[in-house]
């Protein structure tokens, strides 16, 4: 049975379970507000589900001698969680916006959640890392200011205190946060509009950030490949034009 929907508060962050199969209708509200998205692995035992075997393995194509040949620095790198890459999709797909029917994929390029469908005009980013305190100071904001990166964390740390959560899966949560250490991926950033820019024969490309062309009630709908933490955040950015300037509060149903 499908959840209620619920709310990404403007300038906030959310996050939620969404099992192998599951899917999540993320929703462009107000259709100006830009929604950061990020999916990370959880591990198996923590749902009981049988979704390790899709699980990136240690040692790719292993041969009888090639597990001994990597070092245990690189090992214990590797064994980190997995979350959705952005990088790693683009050298995947072979392209800078994911479309319907597109898998995206972990840091181990292994599948995370699928793109099923789209109404908006299909305008996304993958390029621009999630805003933080020192993104705020640097475009002249002084004092606080939310930022994505902070609602990342935030959003991670409230679900691990859900009561609807068991404890394994709330230690699970825990670990997520300490193994992946102070990093945030590089978010999947729904309905952002950064073209790609090129003026004149031979010159560099840039990028631009621009208002959003989507319209009000506009969602994606991603099919979890696996179990995964899903966490939003309603970019609070006000200083350039990417929510119209005017932050506002987004939302989001888990269907079964």
């Amino acid at each position: 049975m499908s959840s209620d929907i619920q709310t990404v508060p403007a300038r906030r962050g959310a996050a939620t379970i969404v099992k192998q199969g599951q899917k999540i209708k993320i929703i462009n509200t107000h259709g100006n507000q830009v929604v950061d998205t990020w999916a990370i692995a959880l591990p198996s035992s923590a749902l009981h589900t049988t979704s390790s075997k899709v699980e990136a393995a240690l040692y790719p194509n292993a041969t009888s001698d090639s597990p001994s040949k990597y070092s245990s620095a690189a090992n214990a790198a590797a064994s980190a969680p997995e979350y959705m890459s952005m990088c790693h999709c683009r050298a995947s797909l072979l392209k800078v916006t994911p479309a319907v029917g597109d898998v995206m994929v972990s840091q181990k390029r292994a599948p995370m959640v699928k793109l099923i469908e789209d109404t908006s005009p299909g305008v996304h980013d993958t390029l621009i890392a999630a805003c933080d305190r020192w993104r705020y100071s640097e475009l002249g904001v002084t004092g606080y200011h939310e930022s994505c990166t902070d609602n990342f964390w935030d959003a991670l740390h409230a679900l691990s205190s859900s009561s609807s959560l068991t404890t394994e899966q709330k230690e699970s949560l825990t670990g997520l946060r300490e193994k992946l250490g102070g990093k945030v991926p590089d978010p999947f950033n729904l309905f952002m509009n950064i073209p790609i820019t090129q003026e004149g024969s031979g010159a560099k490309r840039g990028v631009s950030f621009e208002a959003p062309v989507t319209k009000e009630g506009d969602y994606v709908i991603l099919e979890a490949q696996r179990d995964v933490v899903v966490a939003m955040s309603a970019c609070p950015q006000d200083v350039l034009t990417i929510n119209g300037k005017n932050p506002v509060d987004a939302h989001f149903q888990v269907l079964d």
